[in-house]
């Protein structure tokens, strides 16, 4: 007969279950308990960067995890469709903020996918007549809440803005859930292509 591996949750449940563990009496403690658990290999360590990412999450603000204004990669709104593509290819982002004057003006956001069927349309077609618009956020606005903005809105980025209603940068829907589950890499985080190889000399 084959023993079933114990589920994520039958793990944690066995942790407060322990008798010889006191319950804890604060967050602190809790993730103290949690590290305990790793060490006793009754949690792997996947599961305790999640945990404690999750006990973490909730009291972590926009501002902690934004991406600064001096880091956003802009198009301005005045600027034609032919003329943004090089700066669209070489960043490979799916979204933009759409500025004014100056990085300080956000005006809308502009999507790879629009500007993609536009461009095929007519080239000399403005971004402001494609863009669409920014969703803005406080600094203040906690990372849990802004998560189930996200979720329900179907928004995968807003803007931070200061008490002054400034931007002061930008926020995504994968900053949020790395605090979570940790770093997300994609294909363009990848700092080299060893992982391109020949397979024959005609290759």
């Amino acid at each position: 007969m084959i023993q079933e591996q114990p589920t994520f949750f039958s793990r944690i449940k066995s942790i407060f279950l322990q008798q010889e563990i006191a319950e804890p009496a604060n967050r602190s403690e809790l993730v103290k308990l949690l590290r305990s658990a790793h060490w006793r290999q009754i949690l792997d360590a996947d599961s305790l960067t999640m945990l404690e990412g999750t006990i973490q999450f909730s009291e972590m603000h926009a501002r902690d995890i934004m991406i600064p204004r001096i880091q956003m990669v802009v198009v301005p709104r005045e600027a034609d469709l032919a003329t943004i593509f090089p700066l669209v290819i070489e960043s490979a982002h799916s979204r933009f903020p759409v500025i004014d004057e100056d990085r300080s003006e956000v005006v809308g956001v502009l999507l790879a996918k629009d500007l993609l069927v536009h461009s095929r349309q007519d080239e000399t077609l403005r971004v402001e007549e494609i863009m669409r618009a920014a969703r803005f956020i406080p600094e203040s606005k906690r990372l849990n809440v802004l998560l189930n903005e996200f979720r329900a809105n179907r928004n995968h980025m807003a803007i931070v803005v200061d008490e002054y209603g400034v931007a002061a940068g930008l926020v995504t829907i994968e900053d949020v859930l790395e605090q979570i589950v940790g770093e997300i890499e994609d294909e363009h985080d990848l700092e080299d292509e060893s992982y391109i190889f020949r397979r024959s000399d005609r290759v």
